[in-house]
């Protein structure tokens, strides 16, 4: 599934470029969808914030959640901000949605990582993985570096 959102993700944003471009929802209208379990992509559609919708495109949560803004560096590509497959199922869904959601929270306070909501561990992020300009091979959950 992961390798499938890193897919979408892609399409969405060559959907961005062909469909007027870029309107993200405000904080209070993402929460209000994501309290109901389910979110929008981009062309309306209503789905889980984990999935992709039936035209292959991610709810804006996800959109959302692959932005690295970090100060003074060059964005990484929004598919590496997805946890590879294998090592973050988006299945349990709120597992999923808590990880994506703190690893995002750590990368906009330029944090190294965060502790994972799930098992308590560090997490390091792909903007940390990445500015040490190679793999571990440790198999870390946010490698930028691993198999896409």
């Amino acid at each position: 599934m992961a390798d499938n959102l890193a897919t979408a993700l892609r399409r969405t944003h060559a959907w961005f470029e062909s469909n007027g471009g870029w309107a993200p929802p405000d904080d209070e209208t993402l929460a209000e969808w994501m309290s109901d379990g389910l979110c929008r992509c981009p062309d309306e559609c209503l789905i889980p914030p984990a999935e992709c919708c039936e035209h292959g495109l991610v709810s804006w949560w996800l959109v959302l959640r692959t932005l690295d803004r970090p100060d003074g560096a060059t964005p990484l590509p929004p598919t590496l901000l997805i946890a590879l497959p294998g090592r973050l199922d988006p299945r349990p869904a709120s597992s999923y949605i808590a990880i994506m959601d703190a690893h995002h929270r750590a990368l906009l306070a330029g944090d190294a990582g965060y502790v994972d909501p799930v098992s308590g561990l560090l997490a390091l992020t792909a903007r940390t993985l990445w500015n040490r300009r190679a793999c571990c091979g440790r198999e870390c959950r946010h490698c930028p570096f691993g198999p896409r």
